[in-house]
């Protein structure tokens, strides 16, 4: 599995990411007939501890680490809640939206996600990115040389998620 972060300032652009088997709860997801409509009801999580991410740059690591508070919050956590509708298991891949919340720097927020979700020979990969700001998460991005070089606000996230299906029917 892995997560990559996209930035920039107003002097380069910059990446860095996680990879490697992410901390879980099981994913699992059920159809629930409601009286409002059907829908997909999301359980499980991913948390990725922020010191695990690279940047390529000792400078660039310290500076995300001390942006996203990693001393006082050291996790970036994934909880799944929905889906638009249960993914298509049988198909080669399927394109479908979901509810997630975020917790960063002691911050919760839900977003909206589009996932690709593909099968492969020992289970699933669930694709997607999202744009996110610094302010979604009440952080503000790290400047330095007084301000000369300023990160902007805006970065790109996007993640590969891993999925075995551990008993071959529903879950994963």
């Amino acid at each position: 599995s892995s997560i990559k972060i996209h930035g920039s300032s107003n002097v380069n652009t910059f990446g860095c990411t996680a990879t490697g088997a992410f901390q879980s709860k099981p994913i699992a997801c059920e159809y629930k007939n409601t009286k409002a409509n059907m829908q997909a009801v999301m359980q499980g999580s991913v948390t990725v501890a922020i010191k695990s991410f690279d940047c390529k740059n000792r400078l660039l690591d310290n500076d995300m680490r001390k942006t996203l508070k990693a001393d006082e919050f050291p996790h970036l956590t994934i909880q799944f809640l929905e889906l638009e509708r249960l993914p298509d298991v049988d198909s080669e891949v399927d394109f479908l939206s979901g509810k997630v919340q975020i917790e960063l720097a002691g911050k919760q927020r839900q977003f909206y996600l589009r996932y690709a979700f593909n099968k492969t020979p020992n289970g699933y990969l669930l694709k997607g990115s999202r744009a996110f700001t610094f302010a979604d998460f009440d952080l503000s991005p790290p400047k330095k040389v007084g301000g000369l070089i300023r990160v902007k606000d805006d970065f790109d996230v996007g993640f590969t998620l891993v999925l075995i299906d551990t008993d071959k029917v529903s879950a994963f």
